[in-house]
């Protein structure tokens, strides 16, 4: 058991100093935890620690588990965002595990959903990225622009490995930007049953900030319009959200 206690403390420290940042400028110290995480530690930490005092080892380090696990879950670490113009960046992470971009497919305007990205005779691009259950949940801004749209989809939480587009919950997010429509689509499965939008219709978006987050991992899709950008990535790469560059402009000098 101590030998347990000594790696669960350890990972907690871990998670903890890696979610730190002291800003230069503001001379303050930056917690880069999903807004509410600290309270939910906090009130989890004080659980744990009274079973310990009282003798109550094995619920104390059940609790001392969960902690880790939540920092882990919603850890919002910060991002390098990519300056040159014309570029579209990973709005998901897919970095743990089996993580990764699975599935790069041509869409036409009657796929579901496309109707609102794109119109009559044109082809966009879907590149999936299947998330982890370990990897960060918060999702970025693929591109700069005004938030056009957002459709809510009620559905089933299947594994979200599989094709799930049609029949999963989902959340569509359109952003109207300089080179045309761009869509994410958050996809919940079957550990991610909540969805979570930060961003309202008239919001102006810059790349890299935040977009939203599904709890517990699942997919996210970003629709490229297919004319206007060539694609920097492959099927099995592992994209950081905010920082990995997936498309670039055609005919882009930067």
């Amino acid at each position: 058991m101590n030998t347990g206690y000594s790696c669960i403390l350890k990972m907690i420290f871990r998670i903890f100093f890696k979610t730190i940042e002291f800003d230069q400028v503001d001379k303050t110290v930056i917690i880069m935890f999903v807004e509410g995480t600290l309270k939910k530690i906090g009130i989890l930490l004080t659980l744990a620690v009274l079973p310990f005092l009282f003798g109550y080892f094995l619920v104390s380090f059940v609790l001392f588990s969960l902690i880790a696990l939540l920092m882990q879950f919603f850890r919002d670490p910060k991002r390098k965002i990519p300056s040159q113009k014309g570029v579209i960046v990973a709005p998901a992470d897919g970095r743990i595990f089996k993580g990764k971009i699975d599935r790069i497919e041509t869409v036409e305007y009657d796929d579901i959903l496309m109707k609102h990205i794109l119109k009559k005779g044109e082809k966009g691009i879907r590149v999936s990225t299947f998330m982890s259950p370990f990897d960060v949940h918060v999702q970025r801004v693929p591109v700069s622009g005004e938030i056009v749209e957002t459709k809510y989809c009620p559905g089933k939480f299947k594994i979200a490995s599989g094709n799930v587009q049609k029949e999963n919950e989902k959340n569509l997010i359109v952003i109207d930007s300089e080179y045309g429509k761009v869509g994410v689509i958050q996809i919940a499965g079957f550990v991610a049953r909540r969805i979570v939008q930060y961003v309202n219709v008239g919001d102006k978006v810059d790349r890299g900030d935040r977009l939203g987050m599904i709890r517990f991992g699942s997919r996210v899709d970003v629709i490229i319009p297919a004319e206007k950008f060539k694609l920097l990535v492959v099927e099995g790469q592992k994209p950081k959200a905010g920082e990995t560059i997936v498309a670039r402009l055609i005919n882009n000098k930067q």
